[in-house]
């Protein structure tokens, strides 16, 4: 069991510290976007790449945050109802949802491999004037779907105990402390 709680930790600790490298991606858009608003308007030099920039950063930002909102339980609930159940009680609802969600994130994981690898393949890039290298942006999708597969098992895992056990486990406290 101890091995077990290695692993569902080690998987926090990648989500959690690969979330906080990923919200620099925000500060990159914000400055992005900053540089686009003075030169277009401050002297009336737009950029070709300003936009697409702040869209493939905005994308990366939101696909592969996933994981780690997952990790911090931050995505949309039916809280009206969920909320008022018991903590056993949402663990069994969240186990009979889970196979919504291993579906999802398996064929987001398979497509999304597929989909990067023709774009490695081709070294594709952007049909815009500026034309940069896609290939790397679509890369994001298979590698969030991965983070999101591995952090959803360890969702998965910690819910079959609080069925067996009644109680959350203690490496969900020390991976709280951690992030605190």
């Amino acid at each position: 069991m101890r091995k077990v709680r290695a692993v569902l930790h080690f998987v926090d600790t990648i989500n959690e510290r690969f979330g906080k490298v990923i919200s620099f991606l925000a500060v990159g858009m914000m400055g992005t976007v900053t540089v686009e608003v003075v030169l277009r308007y401050g002297f009336n030099s737009p950029t070709l790449w300003a936009h697409e920039t702040a869209q493939y950063l905005y994308g990366s930002y939101c696909i592969l945050g996933g994981a780690y909102v997952l990790l911090h339980k931050g995505h949309v609930n039916m809280d009206i109802f969920y909320a008022r159940l018991s903590l056993r009680k949402r663990a069994i609802l969240d186990l009979f949802t889970s196979v919504l969600f291993f579906a999802f994130i398996g064929v987001m994981l398979w497509h999304g491999m597929t989909f990067a690898w023709k774009s490695v393949a081709m070294l594709e890039v952007s049909m815009t004037p500026w034309a940069p290298p896609i290939w790397p942006v679509k890369l994001m999708l298979p590698l969030a779907a991965l983070l999101i597969l591995l952090q959803g098992i360890v969702k998965f895992a910690r819910d079959i105990e609080i069925v067996v056990t009644g109680r959350e486990t203690i490496a969900i406290e020390v991976a709280k402390k951690e992030v605190l």
